[in-house]
């Protein structure tokens, strides 16, 4: 799907105004990006489980659903713990490479100061 037909989908679709206006604004403001398609995604879920506890089916409440739940926690948890490990390498590596600078900047100057010495 391209950008034109997303913004069909949330304008033809059953969705409250508010909620369409604020995803159309969503897509003015970030494009069509995963957070973008995310918000999208759970916006028409979000609407399919109100219409079904309307109807008096709460599917939250099925094992099913406890199930995916759980899954995606665990899941989203893992990716978190992920990203910090990614990010505590990435901030090492940035040490050591603001450490290498400082020695190259310091011997640079040693440097020029032994040649100021030399002339």
């Amino acid at each position: 799907m391209n950008r034109q037909d997303i913004v069909k989908l949330v304008e033809n679709s059953q969705l409250d105004e508010q909620v369409k206006r604020e995803l159309l604004n969503l897509i003015i403001e970030k494009g069509i990006t995963h957070e973008v398609v995310d918000s999208i995604k759970e916006a028409f879920d979000n609407a399919v489980i109100a219409t079904m506890k309307a109807g008096g089916v709460d599917v939250t409440q099925t094992e099913e659903f406890k199930a995916a739940e759980a899954e995606f926690a665990a899941a989203a948890e893992a990716a978190k713990a992920q990203l910090d490990s990614e990010m505590d390498q990435v901030q090492k590596e940035m040490k050591q490479v603001q450490d290498d600078t400082a020695k190259q900047l310091d011997n640079l100057q040693a440097q020029v100061i032994k040649d100021k010495i030399s002339q």
